[in-house]
C-alpha cells in the first residue's frame, strides 16, 4: 500500500513539474524592450528564493556572413535580469570580452549595437531609463584582449535591466562557447547557432543540467564581394534551458564554470567551392610552437638576461643542488621586484618592470626564467589555466584558454616549478590556484610535455602534544606542529595577514579552546618549505572529584564536518593532497584509572583516496592518542560525495568522544 502511494505521489510530482515547465514556456517573455507587469512586480524567484537576482531571459544567436569578401562570425546577445535584492545590483555592471590585436587587424573583433535600459515602477507608473554613452568604457587586458564595460543606471532592488549587443568577429574559425548557466539562476536561455556546410565543426555539449535540443538543415544565401549570390546548405543548432540553477561560488570548487551547462564548437576543417580543403584541427603541440615563436613570449625567453648581475651577486656561489640554486636566485630577485597581485600570460617590457619595481607574475617570471638560464639551469615556461579560471579543454585546444605560466627547471628526470607570486611557499610549493593537473612544459622549439603540478607538493603536518592532567581537570602542556609544503605556507600566510601577533594568538587560542601562555613560529620569514609552530597552553576539562571526562584530542583538529549537505550536485575539490599526524601524550593524575576508552578507528576508502586512523594506548600512567589523516587525491565526483560526507562525519564523531577517568 505504501509503495503504491509513493508511486502515485511521484507520478503527481512528475506531472506537476511537466505542467510547470509548459506553463513557464508559455509565460516566457521573449520580446526585448517590453518587460511584463509580472516581471516588474515579482519579489522572489520561486525555485531559488535566496537569489539576489535572476536572468529572466537570455537569447544568444550566432551566424555567418560575408563582408568585403571574407567570412565573419556574428553573435547577438539579448539579456533581461530582475534585481531581487540590494546585493543583486552588481549584475547591472557588465563586462564583455573581445579580441583586438594590432598584429591581426583584419581578424579583430568589435562590439556594436549596444543598448541598455533600466525599468522601475514608481508611484504605479513604469519609468524607463536609457544608459548613456558615458557609462560605457573600453579597457585593454593584454596585447590581444579588450573588455567593454558598462553600468546600467538607476538600478535598485526591484529593477528590471535589459541590454543587447552584437559582436562581429573575423576569427571565422572560432565560435564562442555558449554558457547556459550563471552565478544567479536562469529562468530561460536559448542558443541558436547556424553553420554553413563549408565549416566542419564538432559540437560538444557538456554539463549536468538538461536542455531542449534541436538540429535541422536549411538553406543559406550569401552575397560575395562582387555582388554574386552564394547559396549553400547549413545546419542549425538550437538549445533551450529553463529554470537552470545558479552556479554559485563554492568553497569546495575552484571554478564552477567547469561543471555548468555549455556548448563548445571546434572547427575541424574548411571546404569552400573552388578551394582546397583546409584543415583547422589544431593541437596543443601546435599551440606550443606558436607560443615559442611569438615575439612577445618565446622570443622574449630566448633574449639575453635583463639583469645579468643578479646571478653573481645572489650568493648562489658554487651551489650545485638545483632546488637550493633556484631558491637563492629567486630570493635575490624578490629583493628587487615585488609581485603586484596579478596573474598574466604576457608581460610588460623588462625595462618597464625593472623601473617600476613590481609587476605581474608573468613580468617577474620572464626575468626569473632568464636569470635561471644565466645560471646554467634548464629553465622553461609551464603554461596553464589557473584552477580558478577553469580547466584546459584538451578536446579543443585554444591559446585563449591559457592565462598564465610558471617557471619550470628540468633536473635530469625531475621538473621543479616556482612562480613569482609565491609569498610563503617555496620551490614546488605553489599557491593552490596554480596547482593544476594540466601544465604544459615548453621547450624552445615549441615541443611540450604535460605536467601534473599537484604531484609536486608534499604537504604534511606532524603535531606533538605533551601535557599533564591534574585532578581538578586542568591540563598544562605544549604543542609543537612541524609543517611542510602548502600547510607551512598557509601557516605563514595566516600569521603574516593577521592584524598583529597578539590578535593571531588570541584567535588561535579561541579556535583550539585553550589559553596560550607562550607562542613562537620558527622559519616564519625564511624562504623554506617548512615551518614550526610551538606554544604552551592550559585547558580545563570536566572534573567532579570522582570522575574526569577527558577528550583526548586536547588540541582539536576538527570540530565539525565541512560537508553538511545531504546531497551535492558539484564535485568536491581539495586544494592539494596532504597528511596530518598527531601524537598526544597525557600524564594522568595520581590516583585515577581509565574507566572507559573510545574504540579505535581505522577507515580507508576503496580507492585509498582518504584514510584515517585513531588509536588509544595506555602506557602506565600515560594516555597516548595516535591520529593520522591523509587526502591522496584532490577531486571527488558527485557520486563519491556520500562516502566523503560519511567519512568526515566519522572523524568528527571520533574527535568528540571522551575518555572517562575514575578516582581509584
Amino acid at each position: 500500500m505504501k509503495t503504491n502511494m509513493l508511486k502515485r505521489g511521484m507520478m503527481a510530482l512528475v506531472l506537476a513539474l511537466a505542467f510547470s515547465t509548459v506553463l513557464m514556456a508559455q509565460k516566457t517573455n521573449v520580446k526585448f524592450g517590453s518587460p511584463t507587469e509580472e516581471e516588474l512586480t515579482m519579489t522572489t524567484y520561486a525555485p531559488d528564493e535566496t537569489a539576489p537576482a535572476v536572468v529572466l531571459y537570455q537569447s544568444t544567436r550566432t551566424w555567418y556572413d560575408i563582408l568585403t569578401g571574407k567570412f565573419k562570425v556574428y553573435t547577438e546577445v539579448k539579456t533581461r535580469i530582475k534585481i531581487l535584492k540590494p546585493e543583486g545590483k552588481e549584475y547591472a555592471d557588465v563586462e564583455i570580452p573581445y579580441v583586438d590585436s594590432d598584429k591581426e587587424k583584419s581578424m579583430r573583433e568589435d562590439i556594436t549595437g549596444l543598448k541598455a535600459f533600466a525599468y522601475n515602477m514608481e508611484n504605479g507608473k513604469l519609468v524607463k531609463t536609457k544608459m548613456e554613452n558615458g557609462s560605457v568604457s573600453r579597457e585593454r587586458v593584454d596585447k590581444s584582449h579588450m573588455l567593454l564595460k558598462f553600468s546600467i543606471p538607476q538600478v535598485k532592488e526591484g529593477t528590471v535591466v535589459e541590454y543587447q549587443y552584437k559582436k562581429e568577429s573575423g576569427y571565422y574559425f572560432y565560435i564562442d562557447t555558449w554558457v547556459a548557466q550563471a552565478e544567479i539562476p536562469v529562468a530561460y536561455t536559448s542558443y541558436n547557432l547556424l553553420i554553413p556546410e563549408y565549416f566542419k565543426f564538432s559540437i560538444d555539449e557538456t554539463g549536468m543540467v538538461p536542455t531542449e535540443n534541436k538540429v535541422s538543415e536549411e538553406g543559406i544565401r550569401f552575397i560575395d564581394a562582387g555582388g554574386e549570390a552564394l547559396v549553400c546548405n547549413g545546419t542549425r543548432y538550437e538549445f533551450v534551458g529553463r529554470d537552470l540553477p545558479a552556479m554559485k561560488s563554492d568553497s569546495h570548487v575552484f571554478c564552477p564554470l567547469d561543471y555548468c551547462k555549455k556548448v563548445t564548437a571546434e572547427l575541424n576543417g574548411l571546404e569552400v567551392p573552388g578551394a582546397l580543403y583546409e584543415n583547422f584541427t589544431t593541437s596543443w603541440e601546435e599551440i606550443g610552437r606558436r607560443l615559442m615563436d611569438d615575439e612577445d613570449f618565446g622570443n622574449r625567453i630566448k633574449r639575453a638576461c635583463p639583469i645579468k648581475d643578479l646571478v653573481p651577486t645572489s650568493g648562489v656561489g658554487e651551489e650545485t643542488d638545483v632546488v637550493k640554486k633556484m631558491a637563492t636566485i629567486y630570493t635575490a630577485l624578490k629583493g628587487r621586484l615585488k609581485w603586484n597581485g596579478e596573474y598574466k600570460l604576457y608581460a610588460e617590457s623588462a625595462s618597464k618592470t625593472l623601473k617600476d619595481g613590481s609587476g605581474s607574475n608573468a613580468d617577474l617570471n620572464f626575468i626569473l626564467l632568464s636569470a635561471y638560464r644565466e645560471a646554467g639551469l634548464d629553465a622553461r615556461p609551464v603554461v596553464m589555466s589557473r584552477r580558478t579560471r577553469g580547466r584546459l579543454p584538451l578536446s579543443h585546444p585554444s591559446v585563449n584558454k591559457l592565462n598564465t605560466f610558471v617557471v619550470g627547471v628540468v633536473d635530469r628526470q625531475a621538473v621543479h616549478c616556482i612562480d613569482a607570486s609565491v609569498e610563503d611557499g617555496y620551490v614546488d610549493v605553489l599557491p593552490p590556484s596554480l596547482l593544476t593537473e594540466q601544465g604544459l612544459l615548453l621547450s624552445d622549439d615549441g615541443t611540450g610535455s604535460w605536467l601534473n603540478l599537484q604531484s609536486l607538493d608534499a604537504s604534511r603536518a606532524n603535531v606533538i602534544v605533551d601535557g599533564t592532567l591534574d585532578a581538578d581537570g586542568t591540563i598544562k602542556g605544549t604543542c609543537s606542529s612541524q609543517m611542510r609544503g602548502n600547510l607551512s605556507a598557509s601557516l605563514k600566510s595566516d600569521f603574516r595577514e593577521a592584524d598583529d601577533s597578539l590578535t593571531y594568538v588570541n584567535k588561535l587560542a579561541e579556535r583550539k579552546g585553550v589559553s596560550i601562555t607562550e607562542y613562537a613560529i620558527e622559519d616564519r620569514e625564511a624562504f623554506l618549505p617548512t615551518s614550526t609552530e610551538r606554544y604552551s597552553f592550559t585547558k580545563k576539562v570536566d572534573a567532579d572529584g570522582t570522575h574526569i571526562y577527558l577528550n583526548p584530542f586536547v588540541i582539536p583538529l576538527t570540530s565539525e564536518s565541512p560537508f553538511k549537505a545531504v546531497t551535492r550536485t558539484l564535485p568536491v575539490e581539495y586544494p592539494y593532497k596532504y597528511s596530518v599526524s598527531m601524537v598526544t601524550t597525557l600524564n594522568l593524575p595520581e590516583g585515577y584509572v581509565v574507566e572507559e576508552t573510545p574504540k579505535p578507528l581505522n577507515l580507508v576508502t576503496d580507492d585509498k583516496a582518504l584514510s584515517v586512523r585513531v588509536n588509544y594506548v595506555l602506557q602506565g600512567t600515560k594516555l597516548v592518542l595516535q591520529y593520522r589523516f591523509s587526502v591522496n587525491k584532490t577531486l571527488f565526483l558527485p557520486d563519491e560525495y556520500d562516502i566523503l560526507r560519511q567519512f568526515h562525519d566519522s572523524i568528527v564523531e571520533k574527535c568528540n568522544e571522551v575518555v572517562v577517568l575514575k578516582k581509584d
